[in-house]
């Protein structure tokens, strides 16, 4: 099978990469610029995982590479987060996180349909949202409003699947927190703009610590299985747990 996988450099992206090559697969491996090509690149040859490494960045014209790919399975991985009071994070903050969650991935979802569709395959998408898109967490709005527009959108299409009886599976993927870095990233960027704002960050760093789950192990064998199953499944939430905190969260306080 070959597979697309954007945001791949590191974290789910990059695990599920290695264990498709392990399997055999081919894999096109993308990352948003050229350095993290080369450590990409440096990283499997130490992994002693083939795949095809290259720079797409959703934001630019790079996107219309794959026209060039025979691809019969995407996993649309790639993703950014601000962290911030919604009233507060400047414009460009916001449709850096919109344009590069939403728009960007979805044109580039539709590149790759298209392409399976003129192809005439089984095609499989999968589209990475989030645990988080399902209820509100302070000062994570911009990025928990994205994935929630994501989950929707993959809902949406997986309904169309169904009315119109398209060969093309969709599977959303809504993983919850995991130790990859990005979280750390994302609540760096916080948005601040007086003193009173600095005591934030913290408290999210110390809620991700205590959330964030450090073995993906589980998260990437249950992908993996889904993408080299015939049938996939419409959503996968894991860690199982966590999604059930949620649940119990959204029946006391939502």
């Amino acid at each position: 099978m070959r597979v697309l996988i954007t945001g791949a450099s590191s974290g789910i992206g990059y695990k599920i990469g290695v264990e498709l090559g392990k399997r055999g697969h081919l894999v096109y491996m993308t990352c948003r610029s050229i350095k993290e090509v080369f450590c990409l690149r440096k990283k499997l040859e130490l992994e002693g995982v083939s795949a095809v490494c290259f720079k797409l960045d959703l934001l630019t014209d790079d996107i219309y590479l794959v026209r060039k790919l025979e691809i019969d399975c995407l996993v649309n991985q790639a993703g950014i987060g601000v962290s911030g009071s919604l009233l507060t994070i400047d414009d460009k903050g916001l449709r850096e996180v919109y344009e590069t969650n939403i728009f960007r991935s979805f044109l580039l979802l539709k590149e790759v349909y298209w392409q399976m569709k003129k192809r005439n395959i089984m095609g499989k998408i999968f589209v990475t949202s989030s645990l988080i898109s399902l209820f509100p967490i302070p000062f994570l709005g911009v990025y928990s409003s994205s994935k929630a527009a994501i989950s929707m959108l993959v809902k949406t299409l997986q309904k169309e699947e169904k009315v119109l009886g398209d060969t093309i599976q969709f599977c959303l993927i809504e993983p919850g927190a995991y130790k990859t870095g990005f979280n750390q990233v994302m609540v760096d960027s916080f948005y601040n703009y007086n003193s009173l704002n600095t005591t934030i960050p913290i408290y999210q760093r110390k809620l991700f610590a205590l959330l964030e789950s450090k073995n993906m192990d589980r998260l990437v064998f249950k992908i993996v299985k889904e993408i080299e199953h015939k049938k996939t499944k419409k959503i996968l939430r894991i860690p199982f747990l966590q999604g059930v905190l949620l649940k119990i969260y959204g029946l006391f306080f939502g």
